[in-house]
């Protein structure tokens, strides 16, 4: 909804009109209202007979003169004021609607949208933004011509005059998280201040215009991969941990090296084959002007807490069940583990740094139903899974092709990228077999472990045993 009332609109549309003002703009960038208009049209630099909205467009005189010169344009004009509107020259598409709400535009409609001393009067100048992407085409123009802020605040501008002005960066950061990308913002030469002329006619003080810029924004609508940068610019964080899919991801996006933040996740208890993958990966990635940033938590304190991860949790072991049963051996489930020894600290600390877009090696096909996919928003994050619908196999010709470092677990069977070494649950990867190969002397710990937690086991399943033989 407007800052304007109607009823404001319809006084001072009669009284501009009355003084020979019809192009409502603070500023002329030219002698006549025509040649303003012209010069707005060169640095639009609309399509050829492309369909064009002209949000909150007064009078409709800047219309009438774009007609004049580009008489190819197809031109809708939108206004919430009937009284306006009544007032446009015939011949031009009308919509009586709010700019935040141009419902009766389809997705994708229009060639260009420009607010020309009209976007002031939002609100809500972000969901006007995302609004205008919303009708506009991939590659759209957005253009605003309106008065930048580079002092003061808006309080006395929006009592008199029902409008807002902001910082340019804030206008510039509103449009990205649009799905803008900028191509210029100009502050041409001004040839009348319409404005202060104005304000100092009626009596009223001028002052609140002297930290205010008269201003040009030319915005493209970015087609949604490449949106999704823009709208998350310095804000996007890689959670990088040494796998196959991980690695394919990263090196899909090396070109994006510089724009991410790397997140790489160390529990105290890596594979040594991981950590040359690390540290080869963080070699190229710096190399290149990328930021690695390592994250350090203690797995093994966490065990000494809670209890060794396995897929099979006798009640008896849980840290609720031990303060009935008494028993000495910790167990946790393998979900648990990995979520307060990995998922939490590292998600924690993308949020604690403004994070707000994710991106990792994530496959659909490791997943019956995959909770969640590119685009999808939780926790705060938007995804982004660069290789969520390649195979196991796909990800390691691309590997094998780009000469990338891999760990040998994939080789030797493993199924996934063991995190830890020492871990107890995640029988479905095939870690001992190549632990007994490989890590003889991990692999003797890790059997020991093993028949301890399973003794604990066996005693719960008894009872179960029992109880169906009852």
């Amino acid at each position: 909804m407007s800052l304007m009332n109607t009823e404001a609109v319809a006084v001072a549309t009669a009284q501009l009109v009355q003084r020979g003002m019809r192009v409502f703009n603070a500023a002329l960038f030219a002698p006549t209202e025509r040649e303003h208009v012209a010069v707005l049209l060169a640095l639009a630099d609309l399509p050829e007979g492309g369909m064009v909205i002209d949000a909150g467009c007064g009078v409709g005189e800047m219309a009438l003169h774009m007609r004049n010169d580009r008489p190819d344009l197809d031109i809708l004009l939108v206004n919430m004021s009937a009284e306006q509107l009544a007032q446009c020259p015939e011949g031009f598409h009308r919509l009586q609607a709010d700019f935040d709400h141009m419902g009766a535009v389809p997705d994708g409609a229009a060639d260009a949208i420009i607010f020309s001393y009209a976007i002031c009067h939002s609100p809500d100048w972000p969901t006007t933004l995302r609004e205008a992407r919303r009708v506009l085409k991939d590659g759209g123009v957005l253009l605003i011509n309106d008065l930048a802020r580079l002092g003061g605040d808006n309080a006395e501008f929006e009592q008199l005059l029902g409008a807002r002005a902001h910082e340019p960066e804030w206008v510039e950061e509103w449009a990205a998280r649009a799905g803008f990308r900028l191509d210029f913002a100009a502050a041409p030469a001004v040839h009348e201040h319409r404005l202060r002329e104005v304000l100092v006619a009626d009596g009223a003080g001028a002052g609140l215009l002297d930290d205010l810029v008269p201003t040009v924004w030319r915005f493209v609508a970015a087609p949604p991969e490449e949106a999704r940068w823009i709208r998350h610019r310095g804000r996007i964080g890689f959670q990088f941990s040494g796998g196959r899919d991980s690695t394919a991801a990263l090196y899909l996006l090396r070109d994006r090296w510089v724009e991410m933040t790397i997140y790489h996740l160390d529990t105290g208890d890596q594979f040594p084959e991981t950590r040359e993958v690390v540290r080869r990966v963080r070699a190229d990635l710096e190399a290149a002007g990328g930021r690695f940033e390592v994250i350090e938590t203690d797995v093994q304190a966490r065990r000494n807490d809670v209890g060794y991860p396995f897929d099979v949790v006798p009640v008896d072991n849980t840290t609720v069940g031990r303060l009935v049963s008494g028993d000495p051996i910790r167990i946790t489930s393998r979900y648990e583990c990995c979520a307060g020894a990995l998922m939490k600290p590292l998600h924690a600390r993308m949020a604690a740094d403004g994070i707000t877009l994710l991106v990792r090696g994530q496959r659909d096909d490791e997943y019956a139903a995959p909770p969640l996919r590119s685009g999808d928003v939780a926790d705060g994050f938007e995804v982004f899974y660069p290789v969520q619908d390649w195979t196991a196999e796909q990800v390691m010709a691309f590997l094998q092709e780009n000469g990338l470092p891999v760990a040998p677990f994939y080789a030797a069977g493993v199924r996934r990228a063991p995190e830890c070494m020492g871990c107890t649950a995640w029988w479905d990867e095939g870690r001992a077999a190549y632990l007994k190969a490989h890590h003889p002397r991990e692999h003797k710990v890790l059997i020991q472990r093993l028949n301890d937690i399973r003794a604990a086991v066996d005693k719960q399943m008894s009872w179960l045993t029992h109880e169906m033989e009852a």
